[in-house]
């Protein structure tokens, strides 16, 4: 659930960001429920990286490839035609793809600092 949750939170976001550059995205109630429904699974999806299956630069080309792929079908079932050609729409997702990395990877960071300030607090005791 906590990682569904992530999913709609971040592809939420990335709708919002796209929608900021992008233009021309009209929010119907198909819409929404696509975006919901295709970002969580993109965030269940997620759980690859918590396995040891593959190497990490390995998951992440999967992870990868399996986003653009739902992506795809979320535009598809929602009926946005925002990316026309093939290329651009690749692009596009890879952008917003490492978008959603870094910031995720700030708070990551963020998060572990305040682990570790917390650890040095209670040492200091």
């Amino acid at each position: 659930m906590r990682y569904f949750l992530i999913g709609v939170l971040l592809g939420s976001f990335s709708f919002l960001l796209i929608g900021l550059f992008q233009g021309g995205i009209t929010a119907t109630v198909r819409g929404i429920i696509s975006l919901f429904f295709f970002s969580g699974l993109i965030g269940i999806v997620s759980m690859i990286f918590e396995t040891d299956w593959f190497n990490f630069p390995i998951r992440l080309l999967i992870h990868m490839v399996i986003t653009i792929i739902i992506v795809g079908l979320m535009m598809f079932t929602a009926g946005w035609q925002i990316i026309n050609h093939k290329l651009d729409f690749i692009f596009t997702v890879v952008i917003m793809y490492a978008i959603v990395w870094l910031i995720m990877y700030l708070s990551d960071i963020v998060g572990t600092k305040k682990i570790n300030e917390a650890i040095r607090k209670r040492k200091s005791k």
